[in-house]
């Protein structure tokens, strides 16, 4: 699939072509070629998974599970209970904090992103809970290499002993002795299936209270009769959804909130005008009002994905098709539209591209100054989640999650960085082919204590 021709796609009317063509341009023939290849299942559930992919003959597991994430997934009841399961764990997080605490700020973030998160989505048997670090660990390491197939006779020669799943991703990939070539991410691709195996062996959807898409996803692999080692080796890929690029994501909208002193101080008076009430005193937090009110800090949040994210979205061409005719795509070759270009495109942003703007997506007001009115950018070459049939259906969730974990850290806390180092913006490297939103290649050590007057916060639902 990938040896032949590749098509890339940077212009926004073309892109929107593209997504207008699904079913001829499709995401899905990716899965039944990269599925395997991340997670290690078996030949039978490799079957069931490529089995009818475009929906031709009526339903099939991966457009089952995909609907029924969609739903599971959208505003409403079970996204409210699955946020509101992540925001509790997520409070053992932040009260570890109310003591003075030195922390490196990334290696935290992601310890408490992928417990919460997991916390959320697999309930109380979430097998994170077992061994977090470990878990974490498995999932994640320090050294990122990018790997490219020009690289491979020297892939012996840069593996190294830090190495886990998420940056051998690139390796397992190949699918060329994965034991040899990649082993720590190989074992730990093991190990991960083992402990989501277990989960699975012995699942209740009623008493450990997960939340509805996995419900919904343990179903219909039950009903295709998926072994539950299968189970486990399949939410391994799931894993990479729920973690690659959200964690990098939280980190980065921190690091440009808590840097930017004018910054702090909006998204802390948006906050506390439209998100927060006091009860008994203490400062509540509503985290839907978050969400619906706080647009300074949304904007904040979109403009850090389209400065970071940097993947690229992926489409097979099942038959020959003309776009807009001219431009014909012949079948069997890959169409790729790299988010980078677009989100870099002076035509779709305006000269400050390059900048770092955390208003870029408020809505102009009328009161807005002339030279605040100059430029409308073109919202549709905004492309984190992708686009089309296969927008990334845990947007909502990632939001949601995204916005209330920073709001609680930037009204509960003041975070500085350790004496000498002062903020900055740190530079990203490439991990995997997974990864849209690229980790920093270095943590940064800060100080935080909680703020004075904000001591005993809370959030609430409501």
């Amino acid at each position: 699939m990938l040896s032949g021709k590749t098509y890339v796609v940077t212009s926004i009317d073309l892109v929107n072509a593209v997504n207008r063509s699904s079913k001829i341009l499709a995401f899905n023939p990716f899965i039944a070629f990269l599925g395997k290849r991340i997670t290690g299942h078996d030949e039978t559930t490799s079957r069931i998974v490529q089995h009818n992919l475009n929906g031709e003959n009526g339903q099939c597991s991966v457009i089952e599970i995909h609907d029924g994430t969609v739903s599971s997934l959208a505003s409403g009841p079970a996204l409210n209970h699955m946020t509101a399961n992540m925001l509790a764990e997520a409070t053992t997080f932040f009260d570890g904090l109310k003591a003075e605490a030195m922390i490196d700020l990334f290696a935290w973030t992601k310890r408490m992103r992928a417990l919460c998160s997991t916390q959320g989505i697999y309930g109380k048997d979430n097998p994170f809970n077992t061994d977090v670090q470990r878990m974490v660990r498995n999932f994640w390491s320090v050294q990122p290499l990018l790997v490219v197939d020009s690289l491979i006779p020297v892939l012996i020669f840069e593996i190294t002993k830090h190495r886990q799943f998420d940056e051998d991703l690139n390796i397992l990939i190949l699918n060329f002795a994965p034991a040899f070539l990649a082993p720590k991410g190989n074992r730990a691709r093991q190990e991960l299936g083992q402990a989501f195996s277990r989960y699975f062996d012995r699942f209740d959807g009623g008493q450990s209270s997960p939340a509805a898409l996995t419900r919904h996803r343990y179903s219909v692999n039950a009903r295709y009769r998926l072994s539950s080692f299968n189970q486990g080796r399949l939410e391994v890929g799931v894993l990479l959804g729920i973690l690659a690029n959200t964690i990098p994501t939280i980190f980065c909208t921190l690091l440009h909130v808590l840097s930017d002193a004018q910054l702090l101080e909006d998204v802390r008076g948006e906050i506390e005008a439209a998100a927060l009430r006091r009860k008994e005193r203490k400062p509540v937090l509503q985290v839907l009002q978050v969400r619906e009110k706080c647009a300074l800090l949304y904007s904040t949040l979109q403009e850090t994905l389209r400065v970071h994210a940097q993947g690229s979205s992926v489409r097979y061409v099942t038959e020959d098709i003309m776009l807009q005719e001219r431009w014909l795509l012949r079948k069997g070759m890959v169409v790729q539209m790299p988010q980078a270009a677009m989100h870099s495109d002076p035509g779709a942003w305006g000269p400050d591209v390059s900048v770092f703007n955390p208003g870029r997506f408020l809505k102009q007001s009328t009161t807005a100054r002339d030279d605040e009115k100059a430029f409308k950018p073109q919202l549709a070459a905004y492309r984190p989640f992708g686009g089309g049939t296969s927008l990334c259906p845990g947007r909502h969730f990632f939001t949601m999650e995204s916005m209330a974990l920073t709001a609680v850290m930037v009204m509960g806390f003041e975070v500085i960085p350790v004496e000498g180092q002062g903020w900055k913006i740190l530079t990203q490297k490439q991990e995997s082919m997974a990864t849209n939103v690229i980790p920093p290649d270095e943590d940064i050590q800060v100080e935080v204590r909680q703020r004075r007057g904000w001591e005993g916060l809370v959030w609430e639902m409501e």
